[in-house]
Protein backbone atom coordinates (compact mmCIF):
# COMPACT_ATOMS: atom_id res chain seq x y z
CA UNK A 1 0.00 0.00 0.00
CA UNK A 2 1.71 3.08 -1.22
CA UNK A 3 1.02 6.38 1.14
CA UNK A 4 1.03 10.01 -0.35
CA UNK A 5 1.96 12.51 1.81
CA UNK A 6 1.27 16.33 0.76
CA UNK A 7 4.55 18.91 0.66
CA UNK A 8 3.98 20.58 3.51
CA UNK A 9 4.14 16.93 5.54
CA UNK A 10 7.08 16.27 4.09
CA UNK A 11 8.82 19.71 4.80
CA UNK A 12 7.27 19.32 8.45
CA UNK A 13 8.80 15.54 8.86
CA UNK A 14 12.25 16.52 7.65
CA UNK A 15 12.49 19.90 9.95
CA UNK A 16 11.95 17.52 12.83
CA UNK A 17 14.95 15.11 11.06
CA UNK A 18 17.23 18.53 10.91
CA UNK A 19 16.30 19.43 14.56
CA UNK A 20 17.49 15.68 15.47
CA UNK A 21 20.55 16.12 13.95
CA UNK A 22 20.91 19.79 15.38
CA UNK A 23 20.16 18.03 19.24
CA UNK A 24 22.74 15.66 18.42
CA UNK A 25 25.49 17.43 16.45
CA UNK A 26 25.21 20.96 18.59
CA UNK A 27 23.44 20.22 21.94
CA UNK A 28 25.32 17.17 22.85
CA UNK A 29 28.51 18.44 20.82
CA UNK A 30 29.07 15.43 18.60
CA UNK A 31 29.93 17.47 16.03
CA UNK A 32 32.93 19.12 17.73
CA UNK A 33 34.24 15.78 19.00
CA UNK A 34 34.30 14.95 15.19
CA UNK A 35 36.02 17.62 14.20
CA UNK A 36 38.55 17.34 17.10
CA UNK A 37 38.71 13.85 18.33
CA UNK A 38 38.33 14.71 21.55
CA UNK A 39 35.77 13.89 24.12
CA UNK A 40 33.67 16.89 24.98
CA UNK A 41 30.59 18.33 26.10
CA UNK A 42 28.99 21.33 24.44
CA UNK A 43 30.82 23.76 26.48
CA UNK A 44 33.85 22.22 25.45
CA UNK A 45 34.24 19.95 29.06
CA UNK A 46 35.70 16.45 29.05
CA UNK A 47 33.09 13.84 29.10
CA UNK A 48 34.10 9.92 28.69
CA UNK A 49 33.80 8.04 25.54
CA UNK A 50 30.19 5.96 26.61
CA UNK A 51 27.28 6.08 24.53
CA UNK A 52 24.73 9.75 25.25
CA UNK A 53 22.25 7.32 27.24
CA UNK A 54 25.31 6.12 29.44
CA UNK A 55 26.52 9.74 29.90
CA UNK A 56 23.63 10.96 31.23
CA UNK A 57 22.37 8.80 33.67
CA UNK A 58 25.99 8.92 35.48
CA UNK A 59 25.37 12.57 35.50
CA UNK A 60 22.54 12.66 37.38
CA UNK A 61 23.93 10.34 40.17
CA UNK A 62 26.10 11.28 43.32
CA UNK A 63 29.56 10.06 43.47
CA UNK A 64 31.07 12.83 45.83
CA UNK A 65 31.63 9.77 48.49
CA UNK A 66 32.61 7.10 45.70
CA UNK A 67 35.79 5.52 45.18
CA UNK A 68 36.41 4.99 41.63
CA UNK A 69 38.89 2.47 40.02
CA UNK A 70 38.92 2.79 36.00
CA UNK A 71 41.25 0.92 33.20
CA UNK A 72 41.84 2.74 30.69
CA UNK A 73 42.11 6.69 30.58
CA UNK A 74 41.83 9.75 29.04
CA UNK A 75 39.20 12.16 28.93
CA UNK A 76 36.83 9.92 31.74
CA UNK A 77 39.50 10.77 33.87
CA UNK A 78 39.09 14.49 34.45
CA UNK A 79 34.96 13.98 33.97
CA UNK A 80 35.29 11.37 37.14
CA UNK A 81 37.71 13.48 38.93
CA UNK A 82 35.34 16.27 39.24
CA UNK A 83 32.63 14.23 40.82
CA UNK A 84 34.53 11.34 42.86
CA UNK A 85 36.38 11.43 46.15
CA UNK A 86 38.80 9.67 44.91
CA UNK A 87 40.44 7.84 41.10
CA UNK A 88 42.64 5.45 40.56
CA UNK A 89 43.02 5.16 36.61
CA UNK A 90 44.88 2.62 35.12
CA UNK A 91 47.08 3.01 31.57
CA UNK A 92 49.07 1.00 29.37
CA UNK A 93 50.05 3.38 26.78
CA UNK A 94 53.04 5.01 27.23
CA UNK A 95 52.87 7.98 25.15
CA UNK A 96 48.94 8.18 25.69
CA UNK A 97 49.87 8.20 29.30
CA UNK A 98 52.48 10.96 29.27
CA UNK A 99 49.60 13.02 27.05
CA UNK A 100 46.96 12.53 29.76
CA UNK A 101 49.40 12.65 33.01
CA UNK A 102 49.94 16.48 32.24
CA UNK A 103 46.42 17.35 32.22
CA UNK A 104 45.58 14.85 35.47
CA UNK A 105 48.79 15.62 37.30
CA UNK A 106 47.04 18.94 39.06
CA UNK A 107 44.49 16.89 40.45
CA UNK A 108 44.83 15.44 43.95
CA UNK A 109 42.51 12.52 44.06
CA UNK A 110 43.56 10.89 40.85
CA UNK A 111 46.42 8.43 41.29
CA UNK A 112 47.43 8.07 37.79
CA UNK A 113 49.32 4.75 37.16
CA UNK A 114 50.80 3.43 33.72
CA UNK A 115 51.30 -0.30 33.92
CA UNK A 116 52.57 -1.68 29.95
CA UNK A 117 52.84 -5.33 31.95
CA UNK A 118 49.28 -7.40 31.41
CA UNK A 119 49.04 -9.08 34.67
CA UNK A 120 50.25 -5.50 36.65
CA UNK A 121 47.30 -3.87 34.36
CA UNK A 122 45.06 -6.04 35.34
CA UNK A 123 45.37 -7.46 38.90
CA UNK A 124 45.06 -4.15 40.61
CA UNK A 125 44.43 -4.66 44.48
CA UNK A 126 42.73 -1.12 44.79
CA UNK A 127 39.41 -3.01 42.69
CA UNK A 128 38.73 -4.46 46.24
CA UNK A 129 38.46 -0.88 47.97
CA UNK A 130 36.60 0.75 44.91
CA UNK A 131 33.16 1.18 44.65
CA UNK A 132 32.73 1.63 41.01
CA UNK A 133 34.81 0.06 38.51
CA UNK A 134 34.90 1.06 35.14
CA UNK A 135 36.82 -1.36 32.30
CA UNK A 136 37.08 0.47 28.78
CA UNK A 137 40.71 0.29 28.19
CA UNK A 138 42.61 -3.38 26.77
CA UNK A 139 42.77 -6.18 28.27
CA UNK A 140 38.83 -6.07 29.53
CA UNK A 141 37.73 -9.82 29.66
CA UNK A 142 40.75 -10.38 32.03
CA UNK A 143 39.44 -7.49 33.71
CA UNK A 144 35.91 -8.48 33.80
CA UNK A 145 37.64 -11.89 35.11
CA UNK A 146 39.90 -10.02 38.16
CA UNK A 147 36.69 -7.72 38.89
CA UNK A 148 34.75 -11.33 39.52
CA UNK A 149 37.69 -12.88 41.65
CA UNK A 150 37.82 -9.50 43.74
CA UNK A 151 34.45 -9.25 44.47
CA UNK A 152 34.23 -12.55 45.09
CA UNK A 153 37.10 -13.34 47.52
CA UNK A 154 36.42 -9.64 49.47
CA UNK A 155 34.94 -6.51 48.22
CA UNK A 156 31.69 -5.55 50.13
CA UNK A 157 32.32 -1.66 48.81
CA UNK A 158 31.67 -2.85 45.16
CA UNK A 159 28.19 -1.33 44.23
CA UNK A 160 28.71 -0.42 40.19
CA UNK A 161 30.83 -1.85 37.06
CA UNK A 162 30.79 0.28 34.23
CA UNK A 163 31.75 -1.97 30.94
CA UNK A 164 31.65 0.02 27.81
CA UNK A 165 31.89 -1.30 24.08
CA UNK A 166 29.78 -4.19 25.42
CA UNK A 167 28.07 -5.49 22.51
CA UNK A 168 31.82 -5.94 21.11
CA UNK A 169 32.61 -8.52 24.22
CA UNK A 170 29.51 -10.40 24.67
CA UNK A 171 31.08 -13.45 26.64
CA UNK A 172 32.44 -11.18 28.83
CA UNK A 173 29.10 -9.43 29.42
CA UNK A 174 27.62 -13.10 30.28
CA UNK A 175 30.01 -13.57 32.76
CA UNK A 176 29.87 -10.81 34.97
CA UNK A 177 25.91 -11.47 34.47
CA UNK A 178 26.21 -14.72 35.89
CA UNK A 179 28.88 -14.24 38.46
CA UNK A 180 27.98 -11.62 39.70
CA UNK A 181 24.36 -11.31 39.75
CA UNK A 182 23.94 -7.66 39.72
CA UNK A 183 21.03 -5.59 37.54
CA UNK A 184 22.35 -5.36 34.04
CA UNK A 185 21.11 -2.12 32.54
CA UNK A 186 22.36 -1.45 28.76
CA UNK A 187 22.62 2.57 27.30
CA UNK A 188 22.35 1.95 23.51
CA UNK A 189 22.97 5.26 21.69
CA UNK A 190 25.07 7.38 19.85
CA UNK A 191 27.87 9.25 21.50
CA UNK A 192 31.40 11.05 21.11
CA UNK A 193 32.95 11.11 18.00
CA UNK A 194 32.39 7.58 16.40
CA UNK A 195 29.71 7.60 13.66
CA UNK A 196 27.76 4.74 14.85
CA UNK A 197 25.98 3.60 17.66
CA UNK A 198 26.96 0.99 20.61
CA UNK A 199 26.52 -0.29 24.13
CA UNK A 200 27.34 1.15 27.96
CA UNK A 201 26.38 -1.54 30.35
CA UNK A 202 26.39 -0.43 34.11
CA UNK A 203 25.84 -3.29 36.28
CA UNK A 204 24.50 -2.43 39.86
CA UNK A 205 24.96 -4.29 42.67
CA UNK A 206 21.34 -5.01 44.27
CA UNK A 207 22.72 -4.85 48.12
CA UNK A 208 23.84 -1.12 47.19
CA UNK A 209 21.11 0.17 45.48
CA UNK A 210 20.00 1.85 48.49
CA UNK A 211 23.49 3.83 48.11
CA UNK A 212 22.45 5.29 45.17
CA UNK A 213 22.01 9.01 45.24
CA UNK A 214 20.44 11.62 42.71
CA UNK A 215 21.49 14.80 42.18
CA UNK A 216 18.73 15.95 40.40
CA UNK A 217 15.76 15.62 38.58
CA UNK A 218 15.66 13.99 35.70
CA UNK A 219 16.36 15.75 32.53
CA UNK A 220 17.79 14.94 29.19
CA UNK A 221 20.12 17.10 27.31
CA UNK A 222 17.79 17.95 24.91
CA UNK A 223 14.15 16.90 27.19
CA UNK A 224 11.41 19.08 27.13
CA UNK A 225 11.13 20.64 31.10
CA UNK A 226 7.49 19.80 32.34
CA UNK A 227 7.22 22.96 35.15
CA UNK A 228 3.94 22.33 35.73
CA UNK A 229 4.28 18.66 36.21
CA UNK A 230 1.43 16.36 35.47
CA UNK A 231 -1.84 16.44 37.22
CA UNK A 232 -1.75 12.05 37.47
CA UNK A 233 2.01 12.71 38.90
CA UNK A 234 0.57 12.10 42.63
CA UNK A 235 3.80 12.57 45.35
CA UNK A 236 1.76 9.75 46.84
Amino acid sequence: MRINKSLPSIYRDVRKQVHNFACLARRYGQFQTIREQRCLDSRGAPIPWYTYPAIEYLSHLDFSNRKILEYGSGSSTLWWASRCEELVSIENNSEWYERTEKIVRTQKQVSYRLETREETYVRQDYLRSANVIVIDGVHRSKCADWTIESIHDDSRNANMLIFDNADWYPNSIRKLRESLGWMQADFHGFGPINDYSWTTSIFINPDCRHEIRYLRPLLSICGVAKLDGNPDDSPK
